[in-house]
């Protein structure tokens, strides 16, 4: 069947206009392997166009008791054998895309509940629509120190990953998905901001510091600010692509030391609080970088700690250097080359380690 046809009649069926002829035609073309992947890309397409909020309660419950008081002769008739397609054996998440048709009162009532988001579908439409991804696990007990194409870093925690696609990053936008926890410290930038796609939670920036953490276990997810100003709203958010297109700030805007949860049972997210220092649990997060007349050794010593990096140079050359700087909510790379540019020095990295070159100071 012409594909272009067939893409028609699956987008008929997901907004539930489908026939017993049209469900038949579908349960064939999935038949075959091929197609498996073809209809997460039509979905994925379908998802993007439709976006879906939380259901009215209110009309829902209203539908249902005018049912209920609604004399049996003058109910409208609803067929016991709707035309529904299984797709279980090929599409076991996909349910929450398809309409759910139910016999008696509860046809009534219209539940539009979001279908949720995942690592896994998210990284799925990002290399369906560009070819090419990079993707990036911390298979560690250690945090892991990841330097993006336009020095922007992550601190990716022990047991968590991201992906992003080479091809469009820093095009017109700088977009990463993760799944766990991570610190952001990203450059600064308001021509491209900067998403973090975490389930259902969309974290944007224009360069500022952070940190994202799905809690799988909870079924939340936490966005910390430590500098500057963050903006969250959710995938299903009905003003979605304004927020994202606009070179500005909009939904929920987190100010530094802030910090909101995000429930993803509900799509609900809550006030935002305060944050307690003694809650903070990355080292990066209690290192304020700001230094007065400090020994330089120390400066590193912080930057090890923070960043859980390994910086070799000679302690005998740097013993008489102090740094005054405040670097609170530049990356790391960034960071390194104002400390050498005021020691007068130079870094290199190799094999994962950073090495300083200078002659000391004068």
């Amino acid at each position: 069947m012409d594909s272009y046809l067939m893409k028609k009649i699956i987008f008929d069926y997901f907004n539930g206009n489908n026939t017993t002829i049209q469900c038949k035609l579908i349960e064939e073309w999935l038949a075959e392997p091929k197609n498996i992947d073809l209809f997460y890309v039509y979905l994925d397409e379908w998802e993007a166009q439709h976006p879906q909020y939380r259901f009215d309660l209110d009309t829902g419950l209203k539908k249902v008791y005018t049912h209920i008081n609604t004399p049996a002769e003058k109910r409208p008739v609803v067929s016991d054998e709707p035309s529904v397609i299984s797709l279980y054996p090929y599409l076991k998440w996909a349910a929450a895309a398809s309409i759910l048709l139910v016999a008696g009162w509860l046809s009534w009532s219209v539940v539009n509940k979001p279908s949720a988001v995942s690592y896994k579908s998210l990284v799925r439409y990002t290399k369906n629509q560009t070819g090419e991804i990079y993707e990036k696990e911390n298979v560690t007990n250690q945090p892991l120190l990841i330097n993006l194409p336009d020095n922007s870093s992550i601190i990716l925690q022990p047991h968590s990953k991201i992906c992003y696609s080479p091809k469009q990053y820093n095009r017109t936008k700088r977009e990463v998905i993760l799944a766990g926890e991570a610190f952001f410290e990203v450059q600064k930038d308001a021509k491209r901001p900067f998403f973090v796609y975490a389930n259902e939670l969309i974290t944007k920036v224009l360069g500022t510091s952070f940190s994202v953490k799905t809690q799988p276990e909870t079924s939340e997810i936490e966005v910390i600010v430590k500098t500057g100003r963050v903006s969250v709203f959710l995938q299903h958010d009905r003003n979605r692509n304004k927020k994202m297109t606009d070179n500005l700030l909009e939904g929920l805007v987190l100010t530094a030391n802030e910090k909101v949860r995000v429930s993803e049972d509900d799509f609900r997210i809550y006030a935002p609080t305060v944050v307690e220092q003694k809650s903070l649990q990355l080292p990066i997060q209690k290192i304020a970088f700001d230094f007065d007349e400090t020994p330089l050794i120390e400066v590193l010593n912080d930057l090890q700690k923070a960043y859980s990096i390994q910086l070799v140079y000679n302690p005998e050359k740097l013993a008489d250097c102090k740094l005054t700087a405040h670097l609170s909510d530049e990356p790391l790379l960034e960071k390194l080359k104002l400390i050498c540019a005021a020691i007068d020095a130079t870094y290199e990295e190799v094999n994962d380690k950073l090495i300083i070159h200078t002659n000391g100071c004068k």
